[in-house]
């Protein structure tokens, strides 16, 4: 693990500060909920930071082990550089809002909220795009350092990943993540997932996280071959697609 530290720090600096300010911020968070009760939406509203800090941690800490492959270092400074940007203004809007006793997301009541909202928008799309541009720059890398199946793994990883971060839009355009019932009624625990209606955070979060499980399939299954890769991908796109579908049919995961 410390060695796994080591590469990343090497590779990226400002990405592995980044994730250890995220998980430091995380473990701070988890300890300020056990003293701050209050709620929004039936939760501790210190819940939303203390997900989206570990969530941030982990992307963070993940992008330089991709950008290893990537020859082209201006381009991967520049991504890291403003990804840092991007998930620390995200950040901080979300616990600030939380500290104010206010939602962060989908909140238009009064200027500061709205702006707030539309704001951590475009930064956080623009941010998106830019990752599926590097998505899009590693099919100019060949497969000379690693193997086929991982630069694909790589490759499909960003772009699904790009593709369901994409989804926020329709949750924004909706000013709600609940399908069928209205947003904070019963919820799976920590996730608070929807049990009762359909939630597209299911389908926004799974797919987000194929930056890391596509890679991590290829990885632990030690497949060489691109094909088994790309099937696996296909079929993680085709699972977090039906539970999109599924989602914005009004239904409940369980």
């Amino acid at each position: 693990m410390k060695t796994l530290f080591a590469r990343i720090r090497a590779i990226s600096p400002a990405l592995y500060w980044c994730g250890l300010a995220h998980l430091a911020l995380f473990v701070l968070m988890i300890v300020i909920a056990q003293f701050d009760h209050r709620q929004l939406m039936g939760i501790n509203l210190w819940t939303k930071p203390i997900k989206f800090a570990i969530s941030i941690a982990i992307y963070c800490l993940t992008w330089p082990l991709l950008l290893q492959y990537l020859p082209f270092e201006r381009l991967k400074k520049r991504f890291a550089n403003f990804t840092v940007f991007a998930v620390t203004f995200e950040m901080l809007a979300i616990a600030s809002q939380a500290a104010r006793g206010q939602l962060s997301h989908y909140n238009t009541a009064g200027v500061y909220n709205s702006l707030l909202f539309s704001t951590m928008g475009v930064v956080i799309v623009s941010q998106t795009f830019f990752a599926l541009y590097i998505g899009f720059r590693f099919f100019k890398v060949r497969a000379a350092e690693i193997t086929p199946a991982l630069l694909w793994a790589i490759r499909l990883g960003i772009i699904m990943a790009g593709v369901f971060a994409l989804e926020g839009g329709v949750m924004a355009s909706r000013l709600a993540h609940t399908v069928g019932a209205a947003d904070g009624g019963p919820g799976l625990p920590f996730f608070n997932w929807s049990r009762i209606a359909g939630d597209l955070r299911i389908a926004h979060f799974l797919g987000l996280h194929a930056l890391q499980l596509v890679p991590l399939f290829v990885i632990f299954s030690g497949i060489k071959n691109a094909k088994p890769a790309i099937i696996f991908a296909l079929a993680y796109f085709v699972v977090v697609s039906l539970l999109f579908t599924n989602a914005m049919l009004g239904n409940p995961l369980f």
